[in-house]
C-alpha cells in the first residue's frame, strides 16, 4: 500500500507519459508521479494516494480523453482548471461523460484557463521578480528558427517553456 497524503499537507502530484518528465518533476519537487501510459487506472492511484479523498485543484493538459478521470480523483468542492486538450478536443460519442453530473457529483467548478490581457501578464511577471520565481525552460531558439521552435513544442518533447529570442 502507498503511504497517503495527508489531507492538510499541500502536495502535488504529477501525470505523465514520460519518464524522463517525471524524473525532472521529482527534482522540482512533485512529491508523488504516476505514468498514465503504464497506470490507466490513474484516477485511482490519485484517490489511493490521497486517502480516497482527491485532489483539490487540477491543471487538466489532456481534454476529452482525460477529462472524466479527472472529475473522478478530485475531491469534493474542489476545481478542475482545463488548460489543454493533448488527447483532443472530441471525445467518441461512445465514450461521451456527462459533465453535468459529474459536476454534479462532487460539487465541482470547472474552469477554462486562456491567456489574459497584457496588464495581468506584466502583473504577473512583477510578482515572479519580487517572489524569485524562475520559471522552467526547456529550450531557446534564436528568432530565425520559430518555425523549429514551433515543431518542437507541437512535439510535446518539452519540459517548461519554450523560448523564441526577438533581438
Amino acid at each position: 500500500m502507498t503511504e497517503g497524503i495527508h489531507p492538510l499537507t499541500p502536495a502535488a502530484i504529477v501525470t505523465s507519459s514520460s519518464e524522463e518528465k517525471l524524473e525532472k518533476a521529482r527534482k522540482l519537487g512533485a512529491d508523488h508521479t504516476i505514468n498514465y501510459k503504464t497506470t490507466s487506472d490513474w484516477d485511482q492511484k490519485v484517490l489511493e494516494l490521497t486517502n480516497g479523498e482527491g485532489v483539490d485543484i487540477i491543471l487538466e493538459t489532456g481534454g476529452a480523453e482525460t477529462l472524466q478521470k479527472s472529475f473522478e480523483c478530485v475531491t469534493f468542492g474542489g476545481m478542475i482548471s482545463c488548460i489543454g486538450y493533448l488527447s483532443g478536443k472530441e471525445d467518441s460519442a461512445d465514450k461521451r461523460p456527462n459533465v453535468n453530473v459529474l459536476a454534479l457529483k462532487r460539487n465541482v467548478t470547472l474552469k477554462g484557463i486562456l491567456n489574459g490581457p497584457k496588464d495581468r501578464f506584466e502583473e504577473m511577471l512583477e510578482i515572479y521578480k519580487a517572489k524569485q520565481i524562475h520559471p522552467v525552460i526547456d529550450k531557446v531558439f534564436d528568432f530565425d528558427q520559430a518555425k523549429d521552435a514551433l515543431q518542437y513544442l507541437a512535439s510535446g518533447a518539452h519540459f517548461g517553456k519554450v523560448v523564441v529570442k526577438i533581438a
